[in-house]
């Protein structure tokens, strides 16, 4: 007999079940539900991007009586991205009328010191400002000093490839929050992180096309993907941890506490390795200009590549993402975010993309090694979670002329003199503050590989002789007018073995005034000298110029038997160019948090190695190596700009060298090869000729210097070295400390009379 069931007691033993289940279930996702909330909180009120390391140039300073010509500021304003107009009215913008250029200076955070955007008037007049005004309540006030913002040269970005510029959302513009949600979820302030009006909505188009055509994610539903659940699978479950989030934001948190972060974290390209979040980044990224500096058509941009940064790339696909554009635009107009005159205006305006696809060492990847060097060295590592503002001494302008000129150079003198394989560094300092204004170390500028400005450890040549001559002008044994031999010598070194230098014409003569030794760079009686003096108080002087290396006290250093690397040398001549002032010489001049709170500065303690009457003595003999010495080509080329400089040139032409300064720049140059073989050119005929080159990326300004009041300029004999009581016969002027002149006033060579004569 077959058992009926009772129809009441199978339903109560389901609904049991279903009950337990729907019990168990809903036990799950209130834990669940708890757990998230406790996360969302934990995620939205702690840290939630590592912020950048951002390394800036220097900001470039404005005053009365600056040597700056007006094209080099505009060059620096459009490094910077600003915008030339006829009529200023905004931070970014610029114009030029006639002598007198206008900025409307962006803010920025420097070191303790938040600089809010301001508007600048710049007058020039033979390439010297006249007048740095500010405008303050509709007038003109003259200011001591005033700066640009300073460019952004690279982000070190953390371990997940994210860059972000962070902002707050008070500082977005009202039109650009109501565009965004016009666009991308217009009941934002009406619904409570999730539109079932919407999803039912975005199902019904899809099922009437068959396929997946329109989405019913809101605002908050993309922020809690992109942020908080990082998953892009396609599934129901992720559709539905995506909903809770959402609703756990929108209930814990405030429209704009969710508008701000959607506006850092939303996903808008990719800048080779890394991913572009933020409508801040985007903005430099796309336009290299702040987000509120952007226009209505640049914005309408951003928000059509939301729907698909890599669908609507504009520099790959720009029809299509120009067509999304001005659809984006369209909505702004019927929604009233503007009106419709605005919306002709900006419908026909092209799509000018100026992408910055390198930010950073792709765009100056030798100086950048320099920065990474010094940042590892410093060890702010702790600081760098909460990101960190760097600013170095980077000349932007100066930078980029040099990796444009520098490889062009050297090409053409491989092809002048039939040479392969040639490179070499340059490197320049500002010799006011001993900052590293730029640094190439390699012919080909994109280079990652070897940097030769700070890893070319080479013979330095004829540019130690500087130091040879600054440590015999320290004594009172010696000056300008003093004999040396010039006569052949040799002797044996500590290994026994014969050495025996020679001039570089293989030339001898019995004597050469020590000014002569110098300025036209005579081996014998530099070597003379040297050994006077003494090894141990050269090897001394060069020490306290700043070489840190172990120095052997060998005869053959006074030829310049001392490997260094350019940077080296050139923070070795810092305190020559700066008149006997050591200052301490590093790309980085400040660290700071990103609120500008100083963490670290560049000692400003200044050493003096040379008193300034020896330096101005030393730096007489260099000025005249530009005019008649060795580098004598560089006074040929420009004779109304006064230099000093020095070549250098080592055992059978390996190294070319040669060091220049003007009023506030120091330039040393190295051409040579990697394998250390002859590169059969002289510091005269390859670093020179680098030198004249590069010259067209900055106009000089010549070295002016009052001569001390102990010093005086005396006609000197040839060949003899007497002082003469007037300018007769075979002479030389010559700068002597008075002192010293008269020290030896009985020694004193008189002019032949006009009675003389008639004998």
């Amino acid at each position: 007999m077959t058992d009926v069931v009772d129809p009441n007691q199978f339903l109560k033993k389901w609904s049991i079940r279903f009950l337990k289940v729907g019990v168990l279930v809903s036990i799950v996702l209130a834990f669940y539900v708890i757990y998230m909330d406790a996360w969302v909180q934990t995620r939205m009120t702690g840290q939630k991007w590592e912020t950048p390391v951002k390394v800036f140039a220097r900001p470039l300073s404005l005053y009365q009586h600056k040597f700056l010509p007006r094209n080099e500021l505009v060059a620096e304003l459009k490094i910077l991205s600003y915008r030339q107009v006829d009529n200023v009215v905004e931070p970014g913008q610029y114009s030029v009328s006639g002598q007198t250029v206008e900025v409307y200076r962006r803010g920025f955070i420097y070191v303790d010191d938040q600089l809010e955007p301001k508007k600048l008037k710049v007058t020039f007049s033979d390439d010297r400002i006249v007048s740095a005004q500010r405008e303050q309540d509709g007038q003109w006030l003259l200011s001591s000093i005033e700066s640009l913002d300073p460019l952004l040269i690279s982000r070190k970005t953390n371990s997940k490839n994210e860059d972000r510029d962070i902002i707050n959302l008070a500082t977005v513009p009202e039109w650009m929050i109501d565009t965004l949600l016009v666009v991308e979820d217009k009941n934002f302030y009406h619904h409570h992180g999730v539109s079932p009006f919407a999803i039912l909505r975005a199902l019904w188009a899809n099922l009437v096309a068959g396929r997946k055509v329109q989405g019913g994610s809101t605002l908050t539903q993309q922020l809690a993907k992109n942020l908080l659940l990082n998953d892009n699978r396609k599934t129901y479950l992720r559709k539905f941890k995506e909903a809770i989030t959402a609703l756990i934001l929108d209930y814990r948190f405030s429209k704009d506490d969710i508008l701000e972060a959607y506006f850092n974290e939303i996903y808008l390209g990719q800048n080779g390795s890394r991913a572009v979040h933020g409508f801040a980044l985007a903005s430099k990224f796309y336009f290299s200009k702040p987000l509120v500096e952007l226009q209505q058509h640049e914005f309408a941009l951003l928000i059509a590549i939301v729907k698909g940064p890599s669908y609507y790339n504009p520099t790959r696909h720009a029809e299509r993402a120009k067509k999304r554009r001005d659809l984006v635009l369209q909505l702004m107009v019927s929604e009233n975010v503007m009106d419709s005159a605005e919306y002709e205006k900006y419908i026909v305006k092209p799509m000018v993309i100026r992408q910055q696809k390198t930010k950073g060492r792709d765009l100056y990847p030798s100086y950048m090694q320099l920065v990474e060097r010094e940042l590892k060295a410093l060890d702010v590592d702790e600081y760098s979670a909460n990101g960190l503002l760097v600013f170095t001494g980077l000349d932007p302008v100066l930078q980029k002329n040099y990796q444009k000129l520098f490889g062009s150079s050297v090409r053409k003198l491989e092809k002048r003199y039939g040479l392969k394989d040639i490179n070499g560094a340059v490197v320049s300092i500002d010799s006011t503050n001993a900052s590293i204004m730029a640094l190439v170390g390699d012919k080909n500028p994109n280079s990652f590989g070897f940097n030769r400005a700070l890893d070319a450890n080479r013979n330095i040549g004829s540019l130690v002789k500087p130091a040879i001559y600054l440590t015999a002008l320290q004594s009172q044994r010696y000056n300008f007018a003093s004999v040396l031999s010039n006569k052949a010598l040799a002797m044996k070194n500590n290994q026994g073995d014969q050495w025996q230098p020679q001039n570089y014409d293989k030339t001898t003569s019995d004597s050469v005034l020590l000014q002569q030794g110098l300025v036209n760079s005579i081996n014998l009686p530099t070597v003379h000298l040297g050994l006077e003096l003494g090894l141990n108080r050269v090897i001394s002087t060069l020490e306290s110029l700043g070489v840190e290396q172990r120095i052997p006290q060998y005869p053959s250093i006074l030829l310049g038997a001392v490997p260094m690397s350019p940077l080296n040398v050139a923070k070795m001549l810092q305190p020559i160019a700066s008149y006997g002032q050591k200052l301490t010489s590093s790309a980085i001049l400040d660290i700071t948090d990103v609120n500008g709170f100083a963490i670290w500065s560049k000692s400003k303690d200044v050493t003096e190695v040379a008193d300034y009457s020896t330096s101005y003595l030393l730096n007489e003999g260099l000025k005249q190596v530009t005019k008649v010495g060795t580098g004598k080509r560089l006074g040929m080329y420009y004779p109304h700009v006064q230099y000093a400089g020095k070549t250098g040139t080592t055992d059978d032409s390996r190294d070319s060298w040669f060091m220049g300064f003007d009023q506030n720049k120091l330039t040393t140059i190295w051409i040579g090869k990697d394998d250390n073989s002859p590169v059969k050119l002289t510091g005269s005929q390859g670093a020179v000729t680098i030198f004249l080159d590069l010259q067209a990326a900055r106009k000089a300004e010549s070295i002016v210097t009052p001569k001390p009041n102990d010093i005086d300029v005396y006609p000197v004999d040839l060949n003899t070295g007497e002082i003469l009581s007037g300018e007769c016969g075979d002479y030389i002027l010559l700068p002597i400390r008075k002192a010293e002149v008269a020290s030896k006033s009985d020694q004193i060579k008189e002019c032949p009379s006009f009675f003389d004569f008639l004998k």
